[in-house]
């Protein structure tokens, strides 16, 4: 972050990646009860924790060799910038079927603010941990429904919701201290149920600048149940599968009440389907360091 931020802005920019690209890092643990630590870059800059990453993570480290696939569940336990995560990994076929992690707790952090977006008017939000810092929406206070807007209009709103946040709102996280600006806008469909989806909330990420996440991302899902939960909406044990505008999805389960310093969180257990798309060398010359 301070010495060689080179590495990240050459996989979020042309021509190595696009600025929707993260790059993990695979290095040793400092802690011994860990398997592996993983550092998390992107367009955000460094987050403490990312699960859509952890799970790509662990679906690297079996293509590459480093992590058995002939077991059918197996635990590995990453050390992050937020903190120990536990994941267990189902495999089938000798690949890796899904991965299910218990969140670092979540919390809101903030009551509801009124902001002043141009364009949209008084907008409420309310500012959510979930490994890393959220801005919440619902989607039925401003007339967008995460599901059916264009991903377009989506970045537009996002965007000019961010550009209104004051600097100096920030978490005060009290393990970690303060924590940096939002970077991330959590937008919330309404909670569903159906026979075919279960409970299911639509909903979009947005990363700054400019990005609609692909997926619901596993941070966002654990900052969701925290925001249902504190509004009451969430009984503990229920399952919620969050569904991105791209139809990709997580399921997050509410395991029950957490304390993290003042704040009256949540625990949550988030699962996704991470899958290998390519092999590639990357070669960068020593001036992007």
């Amino acid at each position: 972050q301070d010495e060689a931020d080179g590495l990240r802005r050459s996989f979020i920019s042309a021509p190595h990646g696009t600025p929707s690209h993260c790059l993990n890092l695979i290095v040793p643990p400092s802690d011994e009860r860990a398997d592996v630590g993983l550092i998390i870059m992107g367009t955000m800059g460094y987050p403490g924790f990312s699960g859509s990453n952890a799970m790509c993570a662990v679906a690297a480290l079996a293509e590459a060799g480093r992590l058995s696939t002939t077991e059918d569940e197996q635990r590995l336990v990453l050390e992050t910038p937020a903190g120990l995560s536990t994941l267990d990994v189902g495999c089938r076929a000798a690949r890796v079927e899904t991965v299910t992690y218990e969140a670092v707790p979540g919390f809101v952090a903030t009551g509801e603010r009124r902001l002043d977006v141009e364009g949209w008017g008084t907008v409420p939000v309310e500012l959510v941990y979930g490994g890393t810092s959220y801005v919440v929406v619902r989607g039925a206070e401003v007339g967008i429904d995460p599901a059916t807007t264009t991903i377009e209009s989506l970045n537009h709103f996002c965007g000019a919701l961010l550009a209104s946040l004051d600097p100096a709102w920030r978490i005060h996280h009290p393990l970690l201290g303060d924590l940096p600006p939002p970077a991330l806008v959590l937008l919330a469909g309404e909670l569903e149920s159906s026979a075919v989806k279960g409970v299911h909330v639509p909903l979009a990420v947005y990363m700054h600048p400019g990005v609609i996440c692909r997926g619901p991302t596993g941070t966002g899902a654990t900052a969701l149940l925290a925001y249902l939960t504190k509004r009451g909406e969430l009984p503990p044990g229920t399952t919620v599968r969050t569904l991105s505008p791209f139809g990709n999805a997580f399921e997050g389960t509410l395991l029950g009440g957490a304390r993290i310093g003042d704040f009256t969180g949540v625990r949550t257990a988030i699962r996704g389907h991470p899958r290998v798309l390519a092999r590639s060398q990357v070669f960068l010359d020593d001036e992007t360091f």
